[in-house]
């Protein structure tokens, strides 16, 4: 059997492969705007002039100038502003000044209050609208108390600087639970007022865990956290170790082994007002309320 005998394959001119190229090279308009400007020709019409291009640039020309015109005119002058500014820091100096002698006149008002209703007699309005702002916190106590510092265990501290409560555990950390549960257990031993971190607690405070921090009435409390309770201070701690919030005291320190320091002050401790207290129920008395109990006392 004799070998396949291999037919050779024409060879291709040298030039096709260039003919793409060379045919656009040669003939750069497409051949429809070709066809086009010829049958325009053979009608006898004139060649297109090119006076859209000149109108073109005409109105991009004055564009331009019509912006450079108005970024002219909004551009406030230096001087202008200069002026413009120092106005307004002296306002702002009056103002401050303005608020600085409201702030003394009101303290020197509250001092005077404070005096007449000391001086007010058991039983009288001035005295019982004062026990009403002590017992809605809205003025600051001083007296004989207690202060707890609560931190988180040791291993909280040893996590390479991370946020233990970012890796989703609890086991190691407080949470606004145990702030719960401790200040509900200090209100039962009989504490009088009650702050944490300076934030004076109401019966309206709320004590909230929000994502990685813990909330006094919608603010932030960094650790270690400082329970400040009015009460008188040997009393009022015996009877919270020996009651529910002493026993779950205890049990966080043998399961979070956190840091735990109790001062009791026969000295006193300071409770600030509360700087969330919103009146509620009450309201302004009338001209017309005012002129009948003028009437009933006249009569």
């Amino acid at each position: 059997m004799s070998p396949a005998t291999r037919v050779p394959r024409p060879r291709a001119p040298v030039g096709q492969s260039m003919a793409l190229l060379t045919d656009l090279m040669e003939h750069p308009l497409d051949r429809s705007y070709h066809d086009r400007a010829q049958a325009r020709l053979a009608r006898g019409e004139e060649r297109a002039a090119g006076h859209r291009s000149i109108v073109l640039v005409l109105a991009c020309a004055a564009l331009g100038l019509l912006l450079v015109v108005a970024a002219q005119t909004l551009r406030v002058p230096e001087e202008t502003a200069r002026g413009d500014r120092a106005q307004l820091v002296g306002q702002i100096e009056s103002r401050q000044k303005s608020s600085s002698a409201d702030e003394r006149r009101i303290s020197t008002l509250r001092k005077q209050i404070g005096g007449l209703r000391a001086a007010a007699p058991p039983g009288s309005p001035a005295a019982v609208l004062t026990a009403q702002e002590i017992a809605a916190g809205t003025v600051a106590l001083t007296g004989p108390g207690s202060i707890i510092t609560l931190d988180d265990s040791d291993a909280a501290e040893q996590r390479n600087g991370q946020d233990p409560r970012a890796a989703g555990t609890t086991r190691e950390v407080l949470t606004s639970s145990d702030l719960q549960i401790l200040v509900n257990g200090l209100w039962q031993a009989g504490a009088e007022a009650i702050s944490i971190n300076g934030h004076r607690l109401t019966s309206l405070s709320a004590i909230r865990f929000a994502g990685e921090a813990i909330l006094v009435d919608f603010r932030p409390i960094a650790r270690p956290y400082v329970i400040t309770a009015i009460g008188a201070p040997r009393d009022l701690w015996e009877t919270f170790k020996n009651g529910s919030g002493g026993r779950y005291l205890d049990g966080l320190k043998r399961h979070v082994d956190m840091d735990v320091r109790v001062k009791n002050q026969d000295e006193d401790v300071n409770v600030p007002a509360s700087d969330s207290a919103a009146v509620r129920h009450a309201r302004p008395v009338t001209t017309t309320t005012d002129a009948t109990r003028t009437e009933e006392v006249s009569e």
